[in-house]
């Protein structure tokens, strides 16, 4: 398959690259510019490169986005959210000279909002918030490919738990027994293993009943106290130091959502899809990274 795939470099993306690669595609890696990480198999392509492409693309593969957590909300950042999603996914569809036969795109259970009481499948009406309208922006912008050629998937990420990512952040200050409950660990924790975010993405390249919105989130359904607990115990540490909510809000200010709130998401699609986990336990999935570490 010709692939053309954005944020080859990140998190997901250097996973699924090596499994592509693995499996001989030709890669093409939409990049801003050339990045000499990248394995010499792979095609890169600017913006400018990417409008001269005569190749025809099989499957477009969407991860690029500034990371919504390395910095806090102001206006310019969140700026920058929107650009480094939207526009960039716009800019890709208006370059390429045919349209691809599939586009895969990211994006994230925050785009329900929060509610303690209400359980969320991909058709339940989401609540407002800034991680609500980010996601909503990035989607249309995926969902703008959709014709009669062009299929779509969307995945609704919940916390992606691998080596790196958000759990490489909160590393260090378990090993140091810092870990605990976050303003009182009840909300709720979507997360899932990227072994199972990679499967998905390849099952959705090859599989054309894969179409529309998925969670893709684990189908276990804990709270931050259970992670946080379990995250400890993997590292053969204790989690017994509470973080209270203020002074995530005072330093972090709106962008401490992401840590003192969650959705209770359930992947009804891809269950019903027949998709199997190979993490669907909170404590396999943890025990597997720490043993890659």
């Amino acid at each position: 398959m010709n692939i053309l795939l954005s944020g080859a470099t990140g998190f997901i993306g250097q996973s699924l690259l090596a499994a592509l690669l693995k499996d001989n595609h030709q890669i093409y890696a939409f990049v801003r510019k050339v990045d000499n990480r990248l394995d010499a198999r792979v095609r890169q392509l600017t913006l400018a490169s990417l409008a001269e492409l005569e190749e025809k693309i099989d499957v477009f593969i969407n991860l690029a986005g500034e990371n919504i957590a390395s910095q806090p909300w102001t206006k310019k950042r969140k700026e920058v959210l929107f650009e480094s999603r939207i526009n960039l996914t716009n800019k890709v569809k208006e370059a390429l000279q045919y349209p691809p036969k599939t586009v895969i795109s990211m994006s994230a259970v925050g785009y329900y909002g929060v509610a303690r009481n209400e359980v969320f499948y991909e058709n339940t009406p989401p609540k407002s918030g800034f991680s609500h309208d980010l996601c909503a922006a990035w989607e249309s912008s995926a969902k703008a490919f959709s014709n009669d050629d062009t299929r779509v998937v969307i995945f609704r990420l919940g916390v992606v738990l691998g080596i790196g990512g958000a759990l490489e952040k909160m590393r260090l200050p378990f090993l140091c027994g810092l870990g605990g409950p976050i303003a009182g660990g009840k909300q709720w924790f979507s997360w899932v293993h990227i072994a199972d975010v990679i499967k998905a993405i390849t099952n959705a390249m090859f599989d054309e009943s894969y179409t529309g919105i998925y969670n893709l989130v684990a189908p276990q359904l804990i709270e931050q106290k259970h992670f946080a607990k379990s995250y400890a115990a993997s590292l053969k540490r204790p989690a017994i130091l509470p973080t209270p909510r203020w002074p995530l809000d005072l330093i972090f200010g709106e962008m401490a959502s992401l840590l003192t709130e969650g959705a209770k998401v359930v992947p009804q699609k891809l269950e019903k899809q027949g998709f199997e986990f190979q993490f669907d336990n909170i404590d396999d999935a943890l025990t597997d990274i720490a043993k890659q570490h």
